[in-house]
């Protein structure tokens, strides 16, 4: 006969193995839970390291233009504007209501947004999308009011390079806007109220667009963009924090009459057209030859990582260069430009296909330096000279230069100095 078991011996081993196996289940859950709240919350953390620059502000920081700051935006638009009033007085005025105005307009935007200002905007509900502007001072616009004995000698015209097939309409100007955001109807809004602003004084001569991959797309948003070309694009740059970022990239004028640009910087902007039908045609490893650097990695051939110096001395098993002679990035090295520096900066341009069905796209280089002379020009002159091979798949189409007056708190206006009253 079977013994009932008296509830006060405790619970029957059916019961305990139950009641373990009821616990077991519930730690596991209790794992499984906090396993996905260690999960969500890590890709909580990561969505909002990515978001960040689209819901930040940018405006100017430790007196360095928005442009030069990173990391960069995700869209940029540049627009060159000439002066409509005639050369003299009336240009100097206008010239100085330009300025005045972008000063306001701009520190509101910086500050405020667009929807702050006006009524009805398209960015309302729209976070800051790290919105900059920067303004760029062409040496027409200093020949236009009569300034021509403040015109740095850093200013004097890029000259003429093989590669170049330059349209006049796309270069040039006696003013630039320069605007970064990381969403286009932030910066789209901005510019156009920009320009709008200015309207009676100043009409736009040409203008761009350009992109690069988005902080909240890339698997890595501190990794160095790719252009349309599929290459790495903006390896080895002074950063601001860099000892060498002030002499390569800021301007030194310690004389009275260029003192209004001293520690501003000057910029070169590139129309570069890319012929990337051409370029796809050739193997991934032409690719890399014409450039000097792997696809994957961005590492220059013969290294092992992006960051690496390219060993221009180095031969294959044939005795041949692993970098050839005129690989792009042998032709560009310092060694070869007499030292030559500074901070590019470059953006992808689409703007789709003409009536013949030629691509319209590129890259929108921007090259910011302490003197041009020293810095774009002589990288420049060298790729001509070595018969760059890039060259076979790029048309330089627009080109204009200009002085980005340094930041400097308590200014009534962009570049006071040069235009007091």
């Amino acid at each position: 006969m079977r013994r009932r078991t008296d509830p006060g011996e405790g619970p029957s081993r059916r019961g305990l193995l139950a009641a373990t196996g009821a616990a077991g289940l519930a730690g596991l859950a209790a794992g499984a839970g906090a396993g996905h709240a260690f999960a969500d919350r890590r890709a909580g953390e990561e969505n909002a390291q990515a978001l960040a620059p689209s819901r930040s502000r940018a405006g100017d920081r430790d007196g360095l233009p928005p442009a030069l700051l990173s990391p960069t935006p995700s869209q940029v638009r540049l627009v060159a504007l000439d002066l409509r009033a005639e050369p003299g007085e009336r240009a100097r005025e206008a010239a100085r209501r330009v300025l005045r105005t972008w000063g306001r307009e701009i520190g509101a935007l910086h500050g405020h947004g667009l929807d702050a200002r006006v009524e009805g905007a398209p960015t309302r509900g729209l976070f800051p999308a790290s919105l900059g502007v920067t303004v760029g001072l062409g040496a027409s616009l200093l020949d236009r009011i009569g300034a021509q004995d403040r015109i740095p000698p850093h200013m004097e015209d890029v000259p003429a390079f093989a590669s170049d097939r330059l349209e006049p309409g796309w270069c040039g100007g006696d003013l630039l806007l320069h605007a970064g955001a990381e969403d286009p109807v932030v910066l789209s809004s901005a510019v156009g109220h920009l320009v709008g602003a200015v309207a009676a004084d100043a009409r736009p001569r040409w203008s761009l667009p350009g992109f690069q991959r988005s902080a909240a797309a890339a698997e890595d948003p501190g990794a160095t963009p790719r252009n349309l070309m599929g290459q790495i694009d903006g390896t080895v740059n002074p950063h601001a924090s860099d000892p060498v970022f002030g002499p390569q990239v800021l301007a030194a004028h310690p004389e009275p009459a260029l003192a209004w640009m001293d520690g501003g910087t000057y910029l070169v902007v590139r129309r570069i057209r890319m012929l990337l039908d051409d370029w796809y045609s050739l193997d991934p490893g032409d690719r890399e030859a014409v450039i000097g650097r792997r696809l994957s990695t961005g590492a220059p051939l013969g290294g092992g990582a992006e960051d690496d110096l390219p060993d221009l001395s180095a031969t294959g098993e044939d005795g041949t260069p692993v970098i050839a002679p005129d690989a792009h990035i042998r032709l560009a090295a310092p060694g070869n430009t007499l030292g030559a520096r500074m901070l590019r900066r470059g953006f992808n341009y689409d703007l789709g296909w003409d009536a013949d069905g030629l691509r319209q796209a590129g890259l929108v280089f921007t090259a910011w330096q302490a003197d041009p002379r020293a810095g774009f020009t002589p990288v420049q002159r060298a790729l001509d000279e070595g018969a760059d091979a890039l060259h076979r798949y790029v048309r330089h189409e627009g080109s204009a230069l200009f002085a980005v007056p340094p930041v400097r708190g308590g200014e009534p206006w962009i570049a006071h100095d040069l235009l007091p009253g």
